[in-house]
């Protein structure tokens, strides 16, 4: 019964939005995934071709939302592929509810959104977004993560896993290449878990930023065990404050987003590498498999609403 509810409910969404997405300018073709929790939009002439060139799957939408306080969680790029993204029932093995989110990044793993190439700027990823996206006021925002136990970094490229970027935002160039900065990142680095403020001052065309790191935790600590992160910005009382497994880390008096405000923010979530050819050149190797674990993605206005170590009668999310 809860699978013909989730798809009733994504029915809701409507594909005009993506008209036209698909590189010959065809509308892409909707079906349903196995297990019927989420859609995956796909490019091809025929069911038969979309089973055979996974490499075309264009949009996933999954709604395990209810509870949450986002309505949608989405990836729009193309050019990825089926062993990108799961949606796994398993109760046993997720955070809490009966689901979980499963990433994987291979070698070659990037895409394109309408405006942005990350293959033509030396990253990789597979990214889910969160929407709607938050106006600028106070927004908390909670998920749990686990990696997998076959986890390792490439210190020389760092993988972010969960960030907040901005809408409306100032712009410019990171080493050669351009940059949309973001206000905060979740980075796995040589060994640990950190969490890092994107300090953006200088002129909103031509954003200098500035990255002050806070860990978190090593990553050991994380392969198969779920680890919580819950956090707040209040933009009107420039402050930022980070929970960890429901105890405080962190409280920062300062601005979110250094001396630019956004017109908006959003939350993003998965695997993200960025200046791969870094760690190709150093190791003359390709990159790893990275595989990692997302459950109990929330947002609200204050902690209490997001992280259920600190509120357990929050219900769980699926």
């Amino acid at each position: 019964m809860k699978k013909v509810f989730l798809v009733l409910t994504l029915t809701l969404f409507s594909i005009q939005a993506y008209a036209g997405s698909c590189p010959d300018g065809s509308d892409p073709v909707r079906s349903i995934s196995a297990d019927g929790t989420y859609f995956v939009y796909n490019c091809g002439k025929n069911n038969n071709e979309q089973k055979s060139s996974p490499s075309n799957s264009l949009i996933t939408e999954i709604n395990p939302v209810n509870h949450s306080g986002w309505k949608q969680l989405s990836n729009t790029m193309t050019g990825l592929s089926s062993h990108n993204f799961q949606y796994l029932n398993d109760s046993p093995k997720s955070r809490r509810g009966n689901h979980y989110q499963r990433f994987e990044l291979r070698d070659g793993d990037c895409g394109s959104y309408t405006d942005w190439d990350d293959c033509a700027n030396d990253r990789q990823r597979v990214e889910f977004t969160a929407s709607p996206l938050p106006p600028v006021g106070k927004q908390c925002m909670a998920f749990s993560i686990m990696l997998d136990d076959s986890f390792v970094t490439m210190d020389s490229s760092p993988t972010a896993l969960g960030q907040i970027q901005q809408k409306g935002g100032p712009k410019g160039f990171m080493e050669g290449f351009k940059s949309q900065p973001g206000v905060l990142m979740f980075h796995a680095q040589e060994g640990y878990y950190d969490f890092d403020w994107l300090y953006l001052h200088g002129s909103r065309t031509d954003i200098k930023q500035t990255d002050l790191k806070f860990r978190l935790l090593s990553l050991d600590e994380m392969k198969g065990k779920w680890t919580d992160i819950s956090f707040c910005l209040d933009f009107a009382k420039n402050n930022m404050s980070l929970w960890v497994n429901g105890k405080i880390k962190f409280n920062i008096n300062q601005p979110p987003t250094g001396l630019h405000l956004p017109e908006s923010i959003f939350f993003k979530y998965g695997i993200y590498q960025s200046f791969v050819t870094k760690y190709k050149q150093k190791y003359n190797l390709d990159t790893p498999i990275q595989i990692v674990y997302y459950d109990e993605i929330r947002r609200g206005s204050s902690v209490e609403e997001v992280d259920f170590n600190i509120n357990p009668n929050l219900k769980a999310i699926d």
